[in-house]
């Protein structure tokens, strides 16, 4: 078919068309749905599209971290700085990128606010199971103000309770993860990977001796944190400290 063919199926002009072959447009969900039906690509040409506006215009250096997290069944991260993306809101997330990019233009930043939003969403929707492991610091630490703050705070509270994420802080008191912040990813039967931060990005491991001893750390580090109950009590009184 030429490309005005095409875009008189989809309701769109030739040169849109055009635009979209030549991955110089993304297509609107309701254009996806028509092409799917036009190429019968049995949900692969929407599977791509989601894909595509997942990462939006995250850094590249973070992409091979989005797409592990996409295949992934289970997710355990250790978290010693701030709250870990998937669970940010739009403020906290807003806040930590026009910190990073100071450069970046409003458009650019609510594009990879949004790309980290619909993560969670994403991981909702195939009912991977998370679990989260933060240094008591980070529920206190202000990022945008005082109110961003207690926003995040409502936020986590919400995810946990309603059974979304296991969410534990390790106290002040208690024994830190002493490392960068990481994740354990499942990917499947007996498969997993590791992928550990660092300032400019991070990088996927998959030797299974380092992810296994990243794994055991988790676990004590389990073992030294709150359990979800206390995490929770701890939450409602900072809350309660940074609105009085």
């Amino acid at each position: 078919m030429s490309l005005p063919e095409v875009g008189k199926r989809l309701g769109v002009t030739g040169s849109m068309v055009g635009a979209i072959e030549r991955a110089t447009r993304v297509p609107k969900r309701q254009h996806v749905d028509k092409m799917e039906v036009l190429f019968a690509t049995n949900g692969a040409l929407l599977s791509f599209w989601k894909d595509t506006r997942l990462e939006g215009n995250v850094p590249e250096q973070l992409k091979s971290a989005l797409s592990l997290e996409r295949k992934s069944t289970q997710i355990r991260e250790y978290q010693s700085i701030i709250f870990p993306g998937v669970v940010q809101t739009p403020d906290y997330a807003r806040a930590l990128v026009k910190a990073r990019a100071p450069e970046a233009t409003p458009d650019e930043i609510e594009e990879i606010v949004h790309a980290r939003m619909i993560r969670l969403d994403a991981l909702r929707e195939r009912s991977v199971r998370m679990w989260f492991l933060v240094d008591e610091v980070v529920l206190t630490r202000t990022v945008g103000s005082a109110a961003v703050l207690v926003e995040q705070l409502s936020w986590v509270q919400e995810l946990v309770e309603n059974g979304t994420i296991r969410f534990q802080a390790i106290p002040l008191d208690g024994a830190p993860g002493l490392c960068a912040p990481y994740r354990v990813v499942d990917l499947g039967p007996r498969r997993q990977a590791l992928y550990l931060e660092h300032a400019m990005g991070g990088e996927i491991v998959d030797s299974e001796t380092t992810v296994r001893e990243a794994y055991d750390l988790f676990s004590m580090m389990q073992g030294e944190a709150l359990s979800t109950r206390s995490t929770l009590e701890l939450i409602s009184q900072i809350k309660e400290q940074r609105t009085a």
